[in-house]
This record gives C-alpha cells, structure tokens and sequence, in this order.
C-alpha cells in the first residue's frame, strides 16, 4: 500500500469515525424514523470504510457468494448506506 493509500484511508477512518460517532449521539436523542434512516446510512458507510481497509490489508479475506462477480458483502456495503438515505428521504417527502 502507497503512503497516498494509506491517508486517503486515515482520512475516510477518522472523518467517518466522527460522523459515525456523531450519528450514534444523535441517535439517543430522536425517535423520527427518518434521522434514524439518516443515521443509519451513515453508520453502515463507516462499516463500508473499515471493512475495506480490512481487506486491502489483507485482513479479512472476502469468500464470498457472487452476484454477477461482484462479493455480496462488497454489494451491500456499497448499496446499503445509499438504501438508508434514499429511505430517509422518501419519509421526509411523504411525511403529513
């Protein structure tokens, strides 16, 4: 791994550790369906950056099922945060 690798990785790990940890704050003070959507997205993006310094350490190796040859964890990890958000987004729109 390059030294321009590894603080593009320190940057995403500690910015999304703060959004993480701030998004985990919050989360004890809402019960709005929608901050929750919002919070969660950010969290699972937080679990996409280290699941992915993991395997480019080599750390976790992905065995996974394949899907169009692309790993399920790396599908999820990818669409899920983005799942989050657009489900926040539609409660907010929708919201009487």
């Amino acid at each position: 791994m390059s030294q321009s690798e590894m603080i593009l990785y320190a940057v995403k790990l500690i910015l999304g550790g703060i959004t993480a940890l701030s998004a985990a704050m919050l989360f004890s003070k809402t019960k709005d369906p929608a901050w929750i959507s919002l919070i969660a997205g950010f969290v699972t993006m937080y679990a996409s950056y280290v699941y992915d310094l993991l395997l480019t350490l080599g750390i976790v190796i992905s065995q996974d099922i394949f899907i169009a040859g692309i790993p399920l964890t790396n599908l999820i990890f990818t669409a899920l945060p983005s799942m989050f958000f657009i489900l926040a987004f539609a409660i907010m729109l929708f919201r009487k």
